[in-house]
């Protein structure tokens, strides 16, 4: 403050007409600070869906059509950008891969993690003669890569529509629920730990056959610890209960009833984590003319 007047001292109304003008400045300058902060959360929000909508286009938009094998997969963020991946990869002879992975922690940092991980993966998946070799490598070439608070859990299988073979090699992922056709359902155990840790680990891969009528069910782990609001999770139990009720549906139509038994069960309580699903269903008709 100053004064032309050297003599004349301020006054009680001085102070109070400075009070007026400073909590008019106050209030401009806040309302100039919210407005920055409103237009970088504008442009954080534009470019998250921007990168959400990149990233959904790296995950399929529809299962392949093979012969013997009916599938489906279905992938729901639990924030704008997640870190669950699914792919299929379809070959000659009417064999195909099909991979989960789950990349852990949200948002961000592991959409980005998840991103290198599909290139990764579909460098490797080129006809794989041995998943337990390609296991070993993604695994050795993700340690190069992965910061050491991160890890990846994936499961990788190959199904024969001929034959009805299902080889599978998995590093640290839930089990998978195969339901067969008169439901009975056991788990895909056997595999090794997630990979993005210890770059010498040499994986197995396990052997199965889905008759006609069975179905796979390869999840992450966003559906069996979906919560409700007593913390209860929905769990394998639930899941496998889903399946058999609904194994005479369609592929789609299975992971449709899942997802709403998993939206059911959290009854309106925030989605904690990242779900994907993908159902592959052995088609009686396809396995019935090979017999033939």
């Amino acid at each position: 403050m100053d004064s032309p007047s050297i003599l004349r001292p301020f006054t009680r109304d001085d102070l109070n007409l400075l009070t007026v003008m400073a909590n008019v400045a106050a209030v401009r300058i806040e309302h100039t600070r919210l407005a920055e902060m409103e237009r970088a959360r504008q442009i954080m929000a534009r470019d998250l869906d921007q990168a959400a909508e990149i990233q959904q286009g790296y995950l399929p938009s529809v299962a392949p059509k093979m012969p013997g094998l009916d599938l489906a997969g279905h992938n729901a963020p639990c924030r704008t950008v997640g870190g669950d991946y699914y792919d299929f990869f379809p070959y000659q002879g009417g064999r195909v891969a099909m991979v989960l992975g789950d990349v852990s922690g949200k948002g961000m940092p592991a959409s980005l993690l998840m991103m290198g991980l599909q290139a990764r993966v579909q460098a490797l998946a080129e006809e794989p003669a041995n998943l337990a070799s390609v296991m070993t490598r993604l695994n050795r070439l993700t340690c190069a890569n992965c910061p050491s608070n991160r890890f990846i859990t994936l499961f990788f299988c190959l199904f024969d529509g001929e034959t009805g073979e299902l080889t599978w090699c998995n590093a640290g992922h839930n089990p998978p629920v195969l339901m067969r056709a008169d439901g009975k359902s056991e788990l895909l155990r056997g595999g090794g730990p997630v990979i993005g840790i210890i770059p010498e680990i040499q994986y197995s891969e396990y052997r199965d056959r889905l008759e006609p009528g069975d179905t796979l069910v390869i999840y992450s782990d966003g559906v069996t610890e979906a919560a409700d609001s007593l913390n209860e999770e929905f769990e394998t139990e639930r899941l496998a209960e889903t399946v058999r009720l609904s194994r005479h549906l369609a592929a789609s139509q299975i992971v449709e009833r899942i997802r709403m038994a998993v939206a059911a069960h959290a009854a309106g309580a925030p989605q904690s984590d990242d779900i994907t699903i993908i159902v592959a269903k052995r088609v009686a008709e396809q396995a019935k003319r090979v017999a033939e």
